[in-house]
């Protein structure tokens, strides 16, 4: 969502809102002028409250983005680290699972030999 659609959705939705209940409440026109200067004056407040509290999130999120990022860099990093360290520490039992494969394989071929001279 753009930030100037957004603020200017805010306002109009607050000026809207502000005039309605303005033009809603029954009151001569000293008391109507007198609440209008009054509530322009407090509508000013909030949305300058309001535009502080946007750009504090705003400020937030890019600084939450920031951190996110560089803590996935990290955290990738170290898991990559993990699985080379987890390579290296399993490559003497491959070789040694691979070895004895060869072994049984040699074992099974020998009983089948020892199996088709007893069957002659």
């Amino acid at each position: 969502m753009n930030k100037k659609s957004f603020m200017l959705g805010i306002l109009a939705g607050a000026a809207t809102g502000a005039i309605a209940s303005i033009f809603l409440t029954p009151k001569s026109g000293r008391e109507l002028r007198h609440d209008i200067a009054q509530k322009s004056g407090e509508a000013s407040v909030i949305l300058k409250e309001l535009a502080y509290n946007t750009n504090e999130l705003l400020q937030s999120i890019q600084v939450l983005g920031t951190e996110g990022t560089t803590l996935l860099k990290d955290v990738s990093s170290d898991i990559m680290e993990s699985v080379s360290k987890w390579n290296e520490d399993m490559e003497p039992e491959k070789k040694r699972l691979k070895d004895e494969i060869k072994d049984m394989q040699k074992t099974i071929a020998d009983l089948e030999k020892t199996l088709k001279k007893d069957a002659k």
